[in-house]
């Protein structure tokens, strides 16, 4: 019994001693998981991204940095992949966005230009996670020559004042500029431009541009295919919000 007993801590020993720590293998970014995000293979590639996201909570968004490139790359292979075969795209945008490094912005910004949505919210917290340098980029996408590029940078503007939990990220003559742009894109030309911008004016607005609100709010001839004059409706509830209803 005693040696049957040395035995069996002998060989429990020796299991406990040969298995991998837990998390070991995960603690950082690999020559082999760049290689496998810039591949071909969506399985692998989602199994990369999830032990990205895992590097991220357990170290920070610096841990990402050494994945950064593959991340670019292995965006750019999905997007050249038709659209119902992206089977990782808001992945990989959520990982980049994770990171916070400013290498990711042009890719983010053309996301927010590209996909519905504005990019997701992951690309306004990507934003917001790189810096301030991204108001300007996100700003001058307002003025573009594209209706989609425009209408999708105000929801983005909205869902970074959403999503700054401080406050302080947009400086006061952030705000003003962005203002701006927002009101000089309220007759665009485009029913989504004029949606978005006035979704974006909830924030960036102020009780300066109420009149101008409440003119599209009785005057807006967009009608959709129900008969409710969205346009319109955006408008009367950016006016609740600006007037502190």
């Amino acid at each position: 019994m005693f040696f049957t007993g040395i035995a069996t801590i002998l060989v429990v020993s020796f299991i406990v001693l040969a298995a991998p720590v837990a998390g070991f293998a995960q603690d950082k970014f690999t020559d082999a998981d760049a290689v496998i995000l810039k591949g071909k293979d969506p399985d692998a590639v989602a199994e990369i991204l999830y032990k990205l996201v895992e590097i991220h909570d357990s170290a920070g968004k610096d841990a990402l940095k050494p994945a950064v490139p593959a991340l670019i790359e292995c965006l750019n292979n999905e997007l050249a992949i038709p659209e119902d075969e992206r089977w990782n795209l808001v992945d990989i945008v959520k990982v980049l966005s994770l990171s916070g490094d400013d290498r990711a912005k042009p890719s983010l910004l053309h996301i927010m230009s590209s996909m519905w949505g504005g990019g997701n919210p992951f690309v306004a917290q990507g934003m917001l996670s790189i810096g301030n340098s991204t108001i300007k980029d996100v700003s001058d996408s307002l003025k573009s020559k594209a209706s989609d590029t425009r209408g999708r940078a105000a929801l983005t503007l909205y869902n970074m004042k959403k999503y700054d939990e401080s406050g302080s990220f947009f400086s006061k003559d952030n705000n003003e500029l962005i203002k701006k742009g927002l009101v000089a894109n309220l007759a665009d030309e485009n029913v989504n431009v004029r949606i978005n911008t006035i979704v974006a004016l909830k924030y960036f607005g102020d009780k300066s541009i109420i009149p101008v609100l409440e003119s599209i709010e009785k005057t807006d001839a967009h009608k959709d295919s129900g008969g409710t004059y969205e346009v319109r409706i955006e408008a009367s509830e950016a006016l609740k919000v600006l007037r502190g209803e």
